[in-house]
């Protein structure tokens, strides 16, 4: 697991498949709201780091240079767009990347609000990734 020590030292680093295959330069790092960790970052990839893709931090290993995730560069490349016009990433956005990803999505709990005697329904989930900004 990538802590948040390690993650500071993730910007500007290469990214790589598990066969070695360059994916891009890791330009954002995106962190669970409930846990602080990260566990998303975005790559810039395309010629000359035009598009920028969510990749997945479960199962990556960081060697202090370079960072293998555990997804192929195949299927970064298919992931959905998702633009980032706020600032954190939309629940929607979020829930199409991992089952992209096919990972599980676990959501926070839900913020209920009573309503006289009717509660707000699930899908008031809040946010669970935040964009990290590291001050440097």
């Amino acid at each position: 697991m990538i802590g948040q020590r390690e993650a500071l030292r993730l910007l500007g680093c290469e990214a790589f498949d598990p066969r070695g295959q360059r994916i891009g330069i890791i330009g954002q790092i995106f962190l669970d709201a409930d846990t602080e960790q990260p566990v998303w970052i975005m790559v810039q990839t395309g010629l000359f780091g035009t598009n920028e893709s969510f990749v997945p931090l479960e199962g990556a290993a960081f060697d202090g240079d370079t960072l293998t995730v555990a997804v192929h560069r195949e299927v970064v490349r298919q992931a959905p767009h998702v633009p980032l016009d706020q600032g954190d990433l939309p629940l929607e956005e979020e829930q199409a990347l991992y089952r992209h990803y096919g990972i599980e999505f676990r959501s926070g709990p839900a913020e209920s609000r009573d309503k006289g005697s009717e509660v707000e329904p699930a899908d008031s989930i809040r946010l669970r990734l935040r964009r990290w900004v590291a001050a440097t």
